[in-house]
């Protein structure tokens, strides 16, 4: 049986349209053409493989683009939560992380029924999406604690007196 070309790979390619909202050069993070929940966010590497510990790395770095995104779409839409899940398809066998911004008066069914969009209404949030800058805190280096010289003996007999004072 002949396998089908990969949609995510395409969507990588630009082979197919796709409304991105986030892309490095590892990942990229685009809006679902057929939603569970308003602003459903597809995040994958653009390496193409199915699951996550057959390139550990980049599924890290996947995760933590899963994050930002989903930081962005908080600042932007301000869902009422929003919920994350991996389910591995048959249908695109390409390892990613699904994002489901819940809104109020949304029932938060992972995989249910659709819900209704068209291109104007996803264009608009991707450009919602887009617009949020986030700044991620660089680590700061823990400095070594340095060794501190021995106290004097002085020191160590006022520390004493102090302490037998109190």
């Amino acid at each position: 049986m002949e396998q089908k070309p990969c949609v995510f790979c395409q969507i990588v390619r630009g082979a197919i349209p796709s409304k991105i909202v986030y892309e490095d050069d590892l990942v990229i993070a685009f809006l679902d053409i057929a939603p569970r929940s308003k602003a459903m966010t597809i995040v994958a590497p653009k390496q193409h493989y199915n699951k996550f510990d057959e390139n550990f790395d980049l599924s890290l770095k996947t995760f933590f683009s899963a994050l930002i995104v989903a930081e962005m779409i908080k600042q932007a839409l301000q869902p009422k939560e929003i919920n994350f899940s991996i389910i591995r398809s048959e249908a695109v066998p390409h390892f990613h992380i699904r994002i489901y911004p819940i809104f109020e008066k949304e029932v938060p069914l992972l995989e249910g029924e659709p819900v209704y969009t068209n291109e104007f209404e996803l264009e608009s949030l991707a450009q919602k999406i887009r617009s949020v800058k986030i700044e991620l805190k660089k680590e700061e280096k823990v400095e070594e604690k340095k060794e501190e010289e021995p106290r004097t003996e002085e020191e160590i007999y006022h520390i004493r007196r102090s302490l037998e004072l109190a």
